[in-house]
């Protein structure tokens, strides 16, 4: 894809061509993605503690993250419009949804039963422009940049997860709530605007007729089950998300009664994960041994967030915790990083979005799961044998992963 006007110069005049982000103008892409992420995550953490301050209520709150996971379910079908839409104007739509209703939500401070309501329709938007982002990559992108892109997509991510629920949460808890929201509703006015500029990105052409959604889940499924490197890529990153959720309520059962330590510690422990995610996404960028050798490397980034969780559970001490929740966020970005340039790759074009979408709902099925599962396990064997369970379910993935491909 080129810029505007290149095309138009002769050949012994041609410019020479720019690198394959700008000539995707992806610094845009990249920019959007960041501040609609911060947005979002600002607002959920707003209104979470929102929620908790008018309510008081534990079940308030299991609502209103229930309602964001519903949507997250139906990930194939939000993959589908995808395929079928040029993408540059669906994410702008998806924005401008989350721009209405956390406008909507600043200015009319609704009741909690509507204010579930409109979270469900712009969480439904979100579910949307999630493989959305994920498609646009892969059918803009050249092969040998993939790896490099998603690394830049994970870090938007990871960056605007972490600032958007820092300032929404301190906004919330200053009394700046409505203010929050307003902020948040500009943030994806500006995100769509970023993406106004971009280059189209229209759906690959058919080779069949088109078929109705359900159909095209359908066919999906059959995807992933027949194709070795989708199935094996879909395993490991299923796999691993229920078993990382195992020690998500054994952390704070960790940190507290084994290690005796507070609070802080298990707010810290998370940071330093996202932190390990953000380093290898950083990573991405700058490697081309990922691009090259992105399936090796896959299995690394699960054998790092086995290694990592398994030190995490042993951890006699805070700084062996740290160390070990680094090692387990490097291994989980490295994980989707190559899991996405996999996935890109090896997919039919025109169902690349269906699949992204099936895997991401998966995946947060399998995430819910394990928080289940782990919670029990934690008051059946306590913490540190939930973390070293969940080890042994990462590494089982991987070895099934491995023969999976190898059949």
């Amino acid at each position: 894809m080129t810029l505007p006007g290149q095309d138009s110069l002769p050949a012994h005049q041609a410019m020479p061509e720019p690198a394959w982000w700008r000539s995707n103008r992806f610094p845009l892409f990249f920019s959007s993605r960041l501040i609609s992420q911060i947005g979002d995550m600002a607002a959920v953490a707003a209104i979470a503690v929102h929620v908790y301050l008018i309510t008081g209520s534990g079940l308030a709150i299991g609502l209103f993250f229930l309602v964001r996971v519903l949507p997250r379910t139906m990930g194939a079908f939000a993959g589908a419009i995808g395929d079928r839409t040029e993408l540059r104007r669906l994410m702008m739509c998806c924005d401008l949804v989350g721009a209405v209703v956390f406008g909507a939500i600043a200015l009319a401070d609704p009741g909690f039963p509507v204010l579930l309501v409109l979270i469900f329709i712009a969480e439904s938007a979100a579910t949307i422009s999630a493989p959305a982002s994920s498609t646009m990559v892969g059918r803009t992108v050249r092969s040998e940049h993939l790896a490099a892109a998603n690394g830049l997509l994970l870090t938007a991510i990871s960056i605007g997860f972490a600032a958007g629920t820092a300032l929404g949460g301190f906004a919330a808890g200053s009394g700046l709530f409505r203010w929050a929201l307003a902020a948040d509703a500009a943030s994806f006015v500006i995100s769509a605007l970023l993406l106004s500029r971009l280059p189209t990105a229209m759906p690959e052409r058919r080779a069949e007729p088109d078929r109705g959604f359900f159909a095209e889940a359908i066919a999906g499924l059959s995807i992933v089950r027949t194709d070795r490197v989708m199935a094996s890529v879909t395993i490991g990153l299923v796999g691993v998300a229920f078993a990382a959720s195992m020690d998500r309520p054994a952390l704070i059962v960790l940190v507290e009664q084994n290690l005796h330590s507070s609070g802080f510690v298990y707010g810290l422990v998370l940071g330093v994960i996202a932190i390990g995610a953000l380093l290898a996404s950083l990573s991405a960028v700058r490697a081309q041994v990922i691009s090259r050798r992105a399936a090796a490397l896959f299995s690394a980034g699960i054998a790092g967030q086995g290694i990592g969780h398994l030190a995490m559970g042993l951890a006699p001490m805070t700084a062996v915790l740290l160390s070990g929740a680094v090692v387990a966020g490097f291994g989980n970005g490295l994980e989707n990083v190559c899991a996405n340039t996999l996935l890109q790759r090896t997919a039919p074009k025109e169902s690349l979005g269906t699949l992204m979408g099936m895997v991401m709902s998966a995946s947060y099925l399998a995430n819910a799961l394990g928080s289940l599962v782990g919670g029990m396990l934690v008051d059946l064997v306590h913490a540190r044998l939930t973390f070293v369970t969940a080890a042994a379910v990462i590494a089982a993935c991987g070895l099934v992963r491995i023969r999976w491909r190898a059949k």
